[in-house]
Parts: structure tokens; sequence; C-alpha cells
């Protein structure tokens, strides 16, 4: 099989995966006079044999040999090979190339099968298996270099008494991991311990209980409980001794008003015994009715429990004069202790995760269109309800929209877009159904929670290939495929333009893309789009404390 898969190569392919000299040895070795004529010189069939009995070994083991033997394949040969990807004969990209590479080495064996060497495979591996005294051995839920290193800062800081600190990571760095295996370590040291995760929005709940059950199962020492409050969840806080939980924030602050001494009772119990709180998008977490939830847990007049902010923007505005008023009082609530990436010989961390393959290289580009027929009345109230409903009804603008999400299917791209208005959500995805594409709009008004489960997860399994969102997919949506954003909606807000942007931003390494485009339909949009200088604006105007 692999001679034959070989025989489609070029003669300077072939000869590509072998030492020329190795190859003169052998023909000089041939001839008595140690002169290589025409009469003795290689053919492209007798190379298909020598690379395919030489190097086979190599296609299997060697990374860098089986990566250039998958990129030199024809393309009329990648979806004959390798099926179950579902390749187009007539529409194959580098993409693809990209993703039979990462499929072969994620599956060693299936790929050994494919070219005709499942059996060889077995053998050595059953072989290392018997003989081998040393074995690698990956763990199950770890982390990045950099995730360690914010882990060792946070504890670093607890350690040192200072009870609040923020963890500052790009989107798609990692923060619910990093924060999982805090969490983890802080219920391992002992058993008494109680995690109270805090969130405003079901799906960043459902993530993050999902997420805490897979960790501790590599990260746990003992069984423990999860509990979950949030959406219509009926849980009871009676009994929590010990464990993980999660608690949407409006869930609690319900709680707070309901008259119920019973209830009362139980929420100043459970308040006594968390140890640590975890906030997502901490950003929000000075909102005044957030606060009272969060103060709940750590002024405790008794005990007060640690609190680790997790947030991808530590800040909510841009000032050319330092902090605005908001981001002063953000990065005093966290007593202006910030923890973040530290990468020597990088301007931003950005640059560094793009580099290594833990963000996709970012390429923002601009949808530029004829906004002439639109007046200045229309859009009065500078971004309010009429300024969005004369966006969503502007054909000029929705034209160019379509045509810019139709060529990214055609590139099979996975796409999020995010419409103005819910009207538009619905417009936008109803326009591409009539196209032949399979989208889907979602937003909080028309779905329940089961609905937007649902269409969350044919998105995720390839059945949609573009959705379409109002007000839903700024944060805790996790779909590592998608490579294309669509800001369709303007906005003054830089926190909310960074959360839309890296939705497309998981790297190659997490199961994402190697690029993403991010495409911003020029209305009134802030007024830089580098998440690098975003990142690097809040590392100058946060008040760090010196190195640990």
């Amino acid at each position: 099989m692999l001679t034959s898969i070989l025989a489609n190569f070029s003669e300077d392919e072939l000869l590509s995966f072998l030492p020329k000299k190795s190859l003169d040895f052998a023909l000089k070795t041939e001839d008595s006079n140690n002169q290589i004529s025409e009469q003795n010189s290689y053919n492209k069939n007798n190379l298909a044999n020598i690379v395919a009995s030489v190097k086979q070994v190599d296609f299997l083991f060697d990374d860098t040999l089986r990566e250039r033997l998958i990129d030199r394949l024809p393309p009329r040969l990648l979806p004959e090979l390798f099926p179950s990807l579902e390749i187009e004969t007539n529409n194959v990209t580098p993409a693809h190339y990209d993703a039979v590479i990462s499929w072969a080495k994620a599956n060693p064996g299936s790929f050994a099968s494919t070219i005709g060497l499942g059996e060889l495979y077995e053998q050595q591996l059953k072989q290392n298996t018997d003989l081998e005294s040393l074995t690698r051995v990956e763990p199950n839920y770890a982390m990045y270099p950099y995730q360690q290193d914010i882990t060792k800062q946070v504890f670093a800081n607890l350690d040192a008494g200072n009870s609040r600190v923020l963890i500052h990571l790009p989107t798609g760095a990692g923060k619910t991991r990093t924060a999982m295996n805090i969490a983890s370590e802080h219920l391992r040291a002992s058993d008494k311990n109680v995690v109270l995760w805090l969130a405003d929005r079901e799906e960043l709940c459902t993530q993050a209980y999902a997420e805490f059950s897979k960790a501790w199962q590599s990260l746990g020492n003992r069984a423990t409980s999860i509990y979950g409050f949030y959406s219509n969840s009926n849980e009871s806080l009676s009994g929590i001794d010990a464990g993980f939980v999660v608690a949407g924030l409006h869930k609690f602050l319900s709680l707070r008003k309901n008259n119920s001494r019973q209830l009362k009772i139980l929420y100043k119990e459970l308040a006594q015994k968390v140890t640590m709180v975890i906030f997502d998008e901490a950003h929000k977490s000075i909102a005044p009715k957030f606060k009272e939830v969060v103060d709940d847990f750590i002024n405790d007049d008794y005990f007060k429990a640690s609190l680790i902010g997790l947030t991808a923007t530590p800040g909510r505005s841009f000032s050319e004069d330092g902090l605005s008023d908001e981001d002063a009082q953000l990065a005093n609530f966290y007593d202006n202790n910030k923890v973040s990436m530290r990468i020597s010989g990088y301007l931003s961390p950005i640059d560094y995760l793009v580099e290594k393959g833990y963000l996709a290289k970012a390429n923002f580009k601009s949808l530029n269109y004829d906004h002439s027929g639109i007046t200045a009345f229309e859009l009065k109230d500078a971004g309010g309800p009429e300024t969005m409903n004369t966006l969503a009804h502007n054909i000029e603008r929705n034209r160019k929209i379509l045509q810019t999400i139709i060529k990214e299917c055609h590139n099979n791209s996975q796409i999020i877009v995010f419409a103005c208005n819910v009207e538009h959500s619905i417009n936008l995805a109803t326009a591409l159904a009539y196209r032949g594409i399979k989208a889907a709009s979602i937003d909080s008004k028309n779905d329940s929670a089961e609905s937007r489960r649902a269409k969350i997860n044919q998105y995720k399994s390839g059945d949609l290939q573009v959705l379409v969102n109002f007000n839903v997919l700024t944060a805790g949506f996790d779909a590592p495929k998608t490579n294309v954003t669509i800001i369709a909606k303007p906005m003054n807000s830089l926190v909310q333009y960074l959360q839309m942007a890296g939705r497309a931003m998981r790297g190659h390494r997490s199961g994402g893309n190697r690029e993403c485009n991010i495409y911003t339909v020029m209305d009134d949009i802030p007024e830089f789009q580098s998440i690098s200088l975003a990142f690097g604006y809040w590392n100058e105007m946060w008040a760090e404390k010196g190195e640990l």
C-alpha cells in the first residue's frame, strides 16, 4: 500500500526522502567500476520501492517525516485515503492537510493502517510495551508551562497573605483550565475546603460544572461533590460541607431577597463554609449587586474566603490618561494584585501564544460598505435601539455581511456571527439557509435553555456551519473549530469586542486553528482592534506588585 501511494509522487519528491549520498553509494556499489551511468541510474518505480522499504518505520514514528509524507500527497488522494475527514475531492485546501497531519499524530495506529503498515505498528507497539523500562506518561488534565506559572504565582500570593488575586490571561489561553487546577489543589489540601465558582450566565455555569467534573477525575485525591445553583436548579443549600459549588449570580441574588428564614440560614451557613471564591469574568465583580454577593463570602465576620478573579480584560475601557474610575475601582477591589503571563523575549504574551500555537493568528479585516444612505437622524440614539434597527435593515450592509459569510463557507470555515439585534440575527440565519448554508439563529428572547444548548451542540458537531447570535455567545462558549468571527454589531466596549473576537482564537495545540479571520463591520467600533495592544495596555495601566 505504501509503495502504491509513493508511486503518485514525482521523482524529485521521492528523492527528497532519501540522502543523495546514500543513493549514489547504492548505484556505485552496483557498478564494478564505481561509476554511475544512465544504465544503472534510479527511476521513479525504483525510488518508490526504496523509500517504502527504507523509510516505512520513520513514516510511522518520526513526526517530521510523517508530516512531509502527508504534505506531498496529491490532493486527489486525500479524500480517498482519509474518508472519515469528509474532504471533498474538488475542494482540498491547506487546512485539510493540517487536519490530516493533526489526525495522524493523534491516531498513529489508524494512520499506519491507512498506509498499509498497521501490523508493523502493532508489533512495534507491543515490543515497546514489553521491553521499555522508561515510559513518558502524559497527564489527562495537563497545564501549559505558562498556566503552571500562573498557578504558582496565585498560591505564592495566597501563602504570603494576599487573599485577593486577579488572573489575567488572554481569551483562548485557558483561564478555566488554570482555575480548575487551582481549585483542585485547594480542595486536595483539606477535605473541609469548599470552592464557590460564581458566574452571571448559564453557559458559564454549565461549562464550569462540566469542566470541574473532568478535572477532578484526573486531579482529585478522593471522592467529592459538585453542587449546581443556576438556571432552574432546585438543589438544596443544606449539607454542603466540602466540594465544588457552581452558582449563578442571579440565582444567589434572588436567594438574598427571599424572605424565607430557612433559606437565609442556609445561605449564611454556606458563606461560613466557603474557603475559596472564583469569580468568572471578574471585570463584572464590582457591579453593585454582584459585589454584594461576593462580599457575603469574603467579608464574613468570622472567616474570610480567598477571592480569585478570572478575566481576559482586567478593565472595561480604554483611556490614554490611565485607568478609568471604574477600572481603578476594579484594581482596588483585587488589592492591585494581578498575576499574568511572564514571557521573556516577547513584547506581548499574545505574540508568544500565537507563535507556539496556543492561540490562532488573528487576521483582523474590515468590512466596508456604502452607508451614504444612512442619515444622522437614524443614528441619533448613538448606538441605542434605533441605531441598531437602522443598521440591521440596511441592504448594502447586509449584502456585504452575507457575501463575506458565503465566501468563508466555501472555504469550509466554521463561523460565529454577532448581530445587531434579535431580528437581525434571525434574518441573517434565514438568508443563509435560503442560500443552502446550514445556519441557525440563537438569542435569549426566542430560545429556551434547551434549544440554545441543542443549537450549540449542532454547531460544535458540524451540523451547522454558521451560528448567528445576539448577546449570547460572547463568553462561556467553547467551540475550538471556529475560525471566523463576524462582528456585525457596533459597540464601544473593548471588553465585549475582545470577547467576540476571541471566539475564533483557539490555537491548533488546543484543538483549534493556526489562523483565524476576525471581520468587523465598519460602523463605529473601538479605537483599536489589536488584542496585543489591548493586553499590553492593561499590563501598563495596572500597578503590579513586585516579582514573586
